[in-house]
């Protein structure tokens, strides 16, 4: 396989992406990483230049597995947070059916994968306290970064924020509210209006059934509104890029472990997605935000072969990162 180089030209598709979904594979880094960053908590991640760390979250009172590829230059600054899908498991999906290790090995920058509970929407959960998520991610991941590998003042206001489907309304989330954190923005495939009455819908429901919490993430609607990207748009002054697909299955893409589901869920999935990013679009644009850019897919369904392209091989990754 041969090894992913940043595009000279963003709007250049790769020539060299053969990511398959799933698996992780082998890598050799051009730089080494930051050797003084080695904490106890961490044990090398395969053979890659990556660490798997058990980080403990005080709010949650839990240990939660977070793959951190170091920074290549010691006292980097720079970090991205990659969170992942609504069905997470104990490793970010972003390292295993997203190939971003190998992709981004050039990228000079933190780069951090954290696993959370399934269908955690990136929430503190009222009167969950077993699930802070937000909490967990715009303050204990960079106070974690700072004093176990030497990220100065932890990332805050040189952290960038990507996710997808579910983990991308969160990543637009934390980015409005929490501005002076978050320096750049990537969402894939998301919703970002949960005030609205089909993506409240698809929010409450998923959460009540999916998560384990029996309940939605809000105790009523002046929290909802707090944690709506859409009704915050104006707090999203740091330059954010958003993507989607129309739902058309890519045949002679990955089809992924579960073809069927790919055709008949995550077509369906994805075009809703589409709609949703339509709208938070037309809400940008009257709020006059011209830093937000929106980039469609005319093919792709909700599944990871559109995420790797989007990402990797139109380049929108490698803006993301060059913006933090």
């Amino acid at each position: 396989m041969k090894k992913l180089q940043k595009p000279k030209n963003m709007k250049k598709s790769l020539s060299a992406l053969a990511l398959s979904a799933g698996v992780v594979t082998s890598l050799t880094v051009a730089v080494a990483p930051n050797a003084a960053a080695d904490p106890e908590s961490c044990t090398p991640y395969g053979d890659t230049a990556a660490l798997s760390c058990s980080v403990h979250s005080e709010s949650m009172d839990r240990d939660f597995n977070v793959v951190v590829r170091p920074s290549h230059t010691e006292g980097n600054p720079k970090v991205a947070q990659f969170i992942d899908g609504a069905d997470s498991t104990d490793t970010n999906a972003w390292v295993t059916a997203g190939g971003a290790l190998e992709a981004l090995d050039g990228e000079d920058a933190t780069l951090v994968f954290p696993a959370m509970d399934p269908w955690s929407w990136v929430q503190d959960w009222d009167g969950v306290p077993a699930a802070q998520f937000e909490t967990f991610m715009s303050q204990e991941l960079p106070d974690y970064l700072e004093s176990e590998f030497g990220v100065p003042n932890g990332g805050r206001g040189t952290t960038g924020v990507t996710g997808l489907s579910s983990g991308a309304y969160g990543a637009m989330n934390l980015a409005a509210k929490h501005p002076d954190m978050y320096s750049s923005v990537y969402a894939l495939s998301g919703l970002y209006d949960p005030g609205m009455p089909v993506q409240r819908a698809v929010v409450d429901g998923t959460s009540t059934l999916n998560s384990g919490n029996d309940e939605a993430p809000w105790a009523n609607e002046q929290v909802r509104a707090e944690n709506n990207p859409t009704l915050n748009i104006d707090n999203l002054t740091m330059p954010v890029i958003v993507s989607a697909s129309t739902g058309i299955t890519n045949f002679a893409g990955d089809l992924g472990p579960d073809p069927v589901a790919t055709v008949v869920r995550g077509g369906p999935f994805e075009a809703g997605s589409m709609v949703m990013t339509a709208e938070f679009q037309a809400r940008a644009a009257l709020a006059g935000r011209d830093n937000i850019e929106f980039n469609y897919d005319i093919i792709g369904a909700h599944a990871w072969d559109t995420w790797r392209r989007a990402a990797f091989e139109q380049g929108n990754m490698y803006t993301f990162m060059d913006r933090i």
